[in-house]
């Protein structure tokens, strides 16, 4: 392989990982604006009942939150998902070397301290030169493993009127969490592999109080309703 052929690869890589951390960056914001309005429910009985507006919104979340971790983590051919990119940097160790990876750093404090090696030892192994097949592997099996039973169900549930719904339990907001808490924690590593940076998570900042729109009445009351 040249050394153009491996700046496409880390190219297209990148740009993938990009677009895999705008979609969940959105999920798990809308994962706060979820958990912050049902606190903002619970904390208020005027705004309890009727219950289906809130019945609606959960019904949505649902859909929208499994239907998007299947997406990420999708392993039909030709899509973009954290299992291919995966799969292909494993199929080309090579093309993110050590000496690569170091090169990129550019916090001379870190790479005295070693910093960039120790990073690369997770992917690689101590001192090995290349990426560890069998290391990628592994997170494979957690993206699987953690996503079954959230797949399971958008599966036959969301996305298909299956006619033998077979699954193991209905999964709780609770498993949505975990699903892609994982997938978080995925994406941060290949992002720290091909980028150099190291953030928490991919949640975003967000500049304004999204609450703001709930601190005033949507609908004015008329003089007659007022009486």
């Amino acid at each position: 392989m040249t050394n153009k052929q491996r700046d496409e690869l880390r190219q297209k890589w990148t740009r993938w990982l990009d677009d895999m951390g705008n979609e969940l960056g959105w999920l798990l914001t809308g994962c706060d604006f979820f958990w912050g309005l049902q606190e903002i429910v619970r904390s208020n009985n005027k705004i309890q009942s009727p219950a289906g507006l809130h019945n609606w919104i959960a019904d949505n979340y649902v859909a929208k939150v499994s239907t998007s971790i299947v997406r990420l983590t999708d392993r039909h051919p030709g899509t973009i998902s954290l299992f291919w990119l995966i799969t292909e940097i494993a199929k080309n160790p090579d093309v993110i070397t050590r000496d690569y990876f170091v090169s990129q750093w550019h916090d001379e404090v870190l790479k005295e301290l070693g910093f960039p090696d120790k990073t690369f030892d997770e992917f690689a192994g101590p001192g090995e030169r290349c990426v560890n097949p069998e290391r990628l592997k592994s997170d494979k099996q957690l993206l699987a493993e953690g996503t079954r039973l959230v797949k399971d169900f958008r599966n036959q549930w969301v996305a298909h009127f299956d006619s033998e719904r077979k699954i193991e339990r209905m999964p709780t907001f609770g498993d949505l969490d975990e699903a892609l808490g994982i997938i978080d924690c995925v994406w941060c590593d290949y992002e720290r592999l091909l980028t150099c940076s190291a953030p928490p998570t991919r949640k975003p900042a967000l500049a304004y109080d999204w609450k703001e729109p709930l601190r005033y009445p949507w609908i004015e009351m008329s003089e007659e309703e007022k009486q």
